[in-house]
Order: C-alpha cells, then sequence, then structure tokens
C-alpha cells in the first residue's frame, strides 16, 4: 500500500471515530507532502467541517473540485459545506448534481431532505418524498414536519401515528407537541411533554413551545410555574433555557438568581459560562462578561456562541482588538450568519473605520409603493382585504416569549405557505420589487450581500405582527435571512414626521456601546421597505389607541 492511501486510511478511521482534532492534524500533515491531492483536500473539507472550519471546508472542497473530475461524493461534500455555510440554494444545486451522477446515492437524498426540512421548505420536502421508493420511518416524519409547516396539522397527527421505530419516538413526541399546542389542544399537548425525557436534546425547545402555547393565549402563570420548575433540573440545557424564557417575561431577577445557582453547580460547563457572561454584559459589567467567555473558549476553543458572545462583550467593553479577532474566527465557521455581519458593522463603527460598504442605507434600503395585484383597482382596496385575511390569523393575545416583539401579537403560520388568494396577490405583488432590488444591488463575490445574489429567490418566512400603543421591536437582525422587509398593511394616526412614532430604524445596535440610529424610513400603508438581513433594525414605540399591522418576510437566494 502506498505512504498515500495508507495516510488517507488512518485521518478517515480518527474522523470516522469522532477524532477530530487528530484527524485534523493528519490532514495538515498530509498537506504538505501532497497539496495538490484532490483526495487530501476532499477529506481535509471533511475534518475541517467537524470542527466547524467552514471557510477551510470550502477552500478545501473548492481546490479538489478544480484537481479531480466531479464525482458523486464530491458533489455530497460540497453541499455538506455550502450547507454549514448558510448557502442553502447552491447546496441543493450540489445534493442534485450528486443525484444526476448516481441517482442511488441515498445520502445525497437524505441530505437534500434534511436540507429541505432546516431550510423550511415543506413542499420541496413532500416533492423529494414523492421521488422516493421507501422513505421508512425518517421519511414519516419529515413528511409529518412538512404537513406541520403547511398547516395540514391533523395530518400532520394522522402520519405521525404510523411511526413504530423507537429510534424517532423522540422526534414523534415533539412533533405531536407541536401540532397540539397549535391547535389549542393545551391538556394533550401536555400530556405528550410529560413524556419527553428530560435528557433529549428536543425537551428545550420542547418547553419553548410549551411556555409559548399558555403565555400566547395569555395564560401565563401555567407558562412560568413550568419555566421555574424546569429551573432545577439537572440538566444544564434544560435549566438554561427555562431562565432565557423567564427574562423575556420579566422574571429576570428569578431568572438571575437561578443562573447563579446553576453555575454553582456547572462551574465547568461551556453553555453555562456563556450565559452568565451574557448576563454580566447586560447588566453593564462588560469587562467581567469577556474574562467569563475566555473562561468558557479555554474549556472548548472555538465555540461558536462563546466567540459571538464574547465579541459582543468585547464591543461593549472597548477591547476592539479583541472583538476583531474573535468575531473573524466565529465568521470562519458562518461566513453568512447576519448576526456577526452586524456585529462587525458595529465594529467598524465604533473604531471610527468606514462601516458605509456594509450600512449603505442609499443603495441597500429601498423604498417600493405597491402596485395592486390583479383584481384590486387600488392599493388601498387590496390593504383592506389583507386587513381582513391578517386579523383573521391573529389568534392570539400576547407575543411569542422568544422575539424581538413588545407589546403586540404576531402570526404563527408562514404566510407564504397559506393557499389563499388574497395572501397569493400579496407575494405576486412583491415579486417586481424584489427583483428590482437584486438589480440595482447586483453582484460582487467580495461583497457579504453582494455575493449571494443569484438573481433568484425564494420568500424564507413570512408573517404578520399587530402592534398596540408602546409596541415596537426591540433592536435586532436576522441571523439566517438575506434580504429582510417590512410592508405596512394599516398604520395608527399618531405617526408624524416630528417624532418619527412607529418608524422603522437602522444602524443602532442592539448593544450598551452609545451608537444611535442612523437612518428612518416613514411606514405608509402599502410601502414596503427592503434592506439587508444583518442591518440592525427596530421600531420606534407609538402612543394612541390604533394599532399597527405589517407583514414582514425574509428573502433568501434561490
Amino acid at each position: 500500500m502506498s505512504e498515500l492511501r495508507q495516510t488517507l486510511q488512518s485521518v478517515y478511521a480518527l474522523y470516522k471515530s469522532g477524532e477530530s482534532l487528530k484527524a485534523e492534524t493528519g490532514i495538515r500533515q498530509a498537506l504538505t507532502k501532497w497539496p495538490n491531492e484532490a483526495d487530501v483536500l476532499r477529506l481535509g473539507a471533511l475534518t475541517a467541517l467537524a470542527l466547524n472550519q467552514v471557510v477551510t471546508a470550502h477552500q478545501r472542497i473548492d481546490a479538489a473540485i478544480a484537481r479531480a473530475p466531479m464525482t458523486a461524493e464530491m458533489a455530497n461534500i460540497q453541499g455538506r459545506v455550502l450547507k454549514a455555510s448558510g448557502d442553502w440554494a447552491a447546496a441543493e444545486d450540489a445534493y442534485l448534481l450528486a443525484l444526476k451522477i448516481d441517482p442511488n446515492f441515498e445520502r445525497a437524498r437524505t441530505n437534500l431532505l434534511n436540507l429541505f426540512t432546516i431550510s423550511e421548505q415543506p413542499n420541496r420536502v413532500l416533492e423529494t418524498l414523492e421521488d422516493a421508493d421507501d422513505s421508512g420511518s425518517i421519511g414519516a416524519v419529515a413528511r409529518a414536519e412538512a404537513l406541520t409547516g403547511l398547516g395540514h396539522y391533523e395530518d400532520a397527527l394522522a402520519v405521525l401515528t404510523s411511526v413504530k421505530d423507537n429510534a424517532f419516538q423522540e422526534r414523534v413526541l415533539f412533533q405531536r407537541m407541536k401540532c397540539l399546542g397549535t391547535l389549542g389542544r393545551l391538556d394533550e399537548m401536555r400530556e405528550i411533554f410529560a413524556e419527553i425525557s428530560v435528557q433529549s436534546s428536543l425537551y428545550p425547545r420542547a418547553m419553548t413551545i410549551f411556555a409559548n402555547s399558555f403565555e400566547m393565549r395569555d395564560q401565563r402563570d401555567t407558562a412560568v410555574g413550568q419555566l421555574e420548575a424546569s429551573m432545577a433540573s439537572q440538566v444544564p440545557s434544560v435549566s438554561l433555557q427555562a431562565i432565557r424564557l423567564l427574562k423575556n417575561m420579566d422574571r429576570s431577577e428569578t431568572a438571575q438568581t437561578a443562573l447563579e445557582d446553576l453555575l454553582k453547580r456547572h462551574p465547568q460547563n461551556v453553555e453555562v459560562l456563556c450565559e452568565a457572561a451574557d448576563a454580566a454584559r447586560l447588566e453593564g459589567r462588560a469587562d467581567e462578561s469577556c474574562e467569563i467567555y475566555k473562561q468558557a473558549l479555554t474549556l472548548s476553543p472555538g465555540h461558536y456562541e462563546g466567540l459571538s458572545g464574547f465579541a459582543q462583550a468585547a464591543i461593549a467593553a472597548g477591547r476592539l482588538t479583541d472583538a476583531q479577532t474573535v468575531l473573524q474566527a466565529a465568521l470562519n465557521q458562518a461566513p453568512n450568519n447576519q448576526f456577526l455581519l452586524a456585529l462587525v458593522a458595529t465594529l467598524l463603527r465604533e473604531t471610527g473605520s468606514v462601516h458605509t460598504h456594509l450600512y449603505d442605507y442609499k443603495n441597500f434600503v429601498r423604498v417600493y409603493d405597491l402596485v395592486p395585484p390583479k383584481g384590486y383597482k387600488t392599493i388601498e382596496a387590496f390593504n383592506a382585504a389583507l386587513k381582513e385575511k391578517l386579523d383573521a390569523l391573529h389568534v392570539y393575545k400576547n407575543a411569542p416569549v422568544n422575539q424581538s416583539l413588545r407589546i403586540g401579537t404576531q402570526t404563527e403560520r408562514d404566510l407564504s405557505l397559506i393557499d389563499d388568494p388574497v395572501l397569493a396577490g400579496f407575494f405576486q405583488a412583491i415579486d417586481a420589487p424584489v427583483r428590482e432590488y437584486m438589480t440595482a444591488i447586483g453582484h460582487d463575490p467580495a461583497h457579504p450581500l453582494k455575493r449571494r445574489n443569484r438573481g433568484r429567490y425564494r420568500v424564507q418566512g413570512a408573517w404578520s405582527v399587530r402592534l398596540q400603543s408602546q409596541g415596537h421591536h426591540i433592536n435586532h437582525v436576522h441571523p439566517m435571512g438575506w434580504l429582510s422587509s417590512a410592508y405596512y398593511v394599516d398604520l395608527p394616526k399618531a405617526m408624524s414626521e416630528a417624532d418619527k412614532q412607529g418608524w422603522i430604524k437602522f444602524g443602532e445596535p442592539n448593544l450598551d456601546v452609545g451608537q444611535t440610529a442612523e437612518h428612518f424610513e416613514q411606514p405608509k400603508p402599502g410601502r414596503l421597505v427592503l434592506f439587508p438581513s444583518y442591518m440592525w433594525h427596530g421600531t420606534v414605540p407609538f402612543t394612541g389607541p390604533d394599532t399597527r399591522l405589517t407583514l414582514p418576510f425574509d428573502i433568501v437566494p434561490a
């Protein structure tokens, strides 16, 4: 056996056994001897991916493809790398190429199905399952998840009853709970929740569904009671999620006491340390926050949440060199994460550097007054029909626990997936502005916004928000988006230019650094505002008896 083959087998064995650091060390040594060997580069993409070094993985798989004929395996690995970097459309192309080369390559088909699931494309999930001969339990669960996304909750529950494989029972329980919570069958949901093991990785998410199901129906005591009980869990991830949710429900003092107790019980837990560090930052102790993040990163070098949290704390503490270093490390793992790009802009602004290549308000924040869709003579007539449809969908009394919304309500289903002529008319009406926006910004492989412009798009989530007096959105970004939006359906009277009540603002970070909003846009019924998902944005609170009804959506490349 040649030295190269022996090295590849040895490294692959390390990779398969989960010894990722040793495998990566082996790859780096191999690359010093065989820097242009496609098989070394291909395996190196996998070892880098195992360590969340997405940029390195991207470089290696691109180099391997340049040096060897494309195979189904190579295309599948490329798809995995692109998926990890957030380039879902390009990942889809890669998986489809793998299946074109080898129609029987089931790993690529499974990866494609998973991609459609995590990118919330339920119709594509169902299409993929139609093409599969027998997808077994994994297909049944994916089908149920897709049906849930499409709002067919009873159908999803029926599919879930057919899954008997014990390996999928936690996912089945979680999905049943999700359906029952949305249907308002809260007693049944509660029974299902009790069946989910507290050790399950899905338990924290299930707890969020539990809390939202009761909180949004104005049954806060039930939600709080469950969360307070969960704070004492022996599973740190469960306690942490309960603490986070309670903070958002105005139980900060209770949550902080629980966090301090949790830190005493688990002083070496990286997630607990990160939460304690973030709490210190939010309380104005930014330097202390940085030191706690350092402890976490010493225990787990490269921990993504630790890096992104440290970056926030370092900016707040004025430790701007530290912020730059950890931000770059985080971007190596998630180069298209919009939150990280927002932090880059904040850091540039804090250092006095030019940040307008990212926050180019003139060119990147674009306003369109929609042309009414077919069947409506005026935009006022269309908005009246749209308001009636959205009002019927606003069935909750309170906002979700885990969103940026304050004092108002939000619809639950993805509006772009609802089969309704009025909503279909809206998505037809926004097509021309979205395409005009993409044409206007152009393509530039060196720019975080323009490099993802493929000239094609799809809606990645659409919802409606109804704000009441003093309602607003805290400053935030959309981490998994590309373009974000605000469409104004119905507005309160108290929205004068003098005090900008109810206006959308840009550039003010959700960090205690003294940076104020740099740009505002005035809402108007029928107006659509498009902007990069990495731009900090929020809403100026308004007063008065009227409500503010919007239909935001996110756009991603297709």
